[in-house]
């Protein structure tokens, strides 16, 4: 079936635009997807939201750690993946994280009559096998999702891809040229898509932090701070954060909270 008939067909109710999020009633189940570029700050993001605001957490990439593969095939296909940059297969990517999610929702997501906490997802959904079975995890639970873009161009990722520590299991040859090639091909192959159709439906909302001089000179006076790249600028990533927050009424959240 071709790409764009598959998107069209795709019904996402559970996955909200960002009106229809902000106009839930307090004591809904919500959670906040991360997403964008390999290296676009999405982890970071999702780390300073779940700190800052006392949110659970859900990182894809340390469920994958945790799993215990059920045979040799499994263990040999998610070693080669991780090593070489690749992707894990669909079918082998959404076993896990049926398994993650559900564990993750249970030991750490808690219903409150008054006021439910959204928890933050990162690195799951990838591709449209994947936010299909999302979908249903959602649907299951009663959880309505925002999902949250943050893009940045291929010469900073490779850029932090270069010069960043590594944190994170699979991460250890970022560094390499042909690895930075494989990771990037990955996500525009199987990511980018999908995350296009999603903000061209209003299901997904764009934050660009990486901006041409133009642009900056354009958009300045909103206050953020900025690193010269020399032919574009990169926004801090507080101001990045400050504005996701802004954007989803968390003003309101934090008041309501107590966070």
């Amino acid at each position: 079936m071709i790409y764009s008939a598959v998107l069209a067909d795709l019904e996402l109710p559970n996955i909200l635009t960002a009106e229809e999020f902000k106009k839930l009633p307090p004591d809904a189940n919500t959670c906040i997807v991360i997403e964008g570029m390999t290296y676009a700050g999405r982890h970071t993001q999702a780390k300073a939201m779940s700190e800052e605001l006392d949110l659970p957490r859900f990182a894809f990439s340390e469920w994958v750690a945790k799993y215990q593969p059920a045979n040799e095939i499994e263990a040999a296909t998610i070693q080669y993946c991780l090593k070489n940059g690749f992707y894990l297969p669909d079918d082998l990517r959404v076993k896990i994280a049926d398994w993650a999610l559900e564990e993750f929702f249970h030991r750490y997501v808690r219903h409150d009559d008054y006021y439910t906490r959204p928890f933050v997802v990162v690195g799951y959904p990838r591709t449209i096998e994947h936010i299909k079975h999302f979908q249903k995890f959602l649907a299951r639970h009663n959880v309505y999702a925002i999902i949250v873009v943050i893009e940045i161009n291929a010469a900073e990722a490779r850029k932090r891809m270069s010069e960043a520590a590594v944190s994170r299991i699979g991460h250890e040859r970022d560094t390499s040229p042909e690895m930075q090639k494989v990771r990037i091909s990955e996500y525009y192959l199987k990511t980018h898509g999908m995350l296009k159709w999603l903000i061209f439906t209003g299901k997904a909302t764009v934050f660009k932090t990486c901006l041409s001089k133009a642009e900056y000179e354009q958009r300045k006076h909103e206050g953020f701070s900025v690193v010269d790249r020399g032919d574009y600028v990169v926004m801090y990533r507080e101001d990045v954060t400050k504005m996701i927050f802004k954007f989803l009424n968390m003003v309101h959240f934090i008041q309501t909270s107590g966070a």
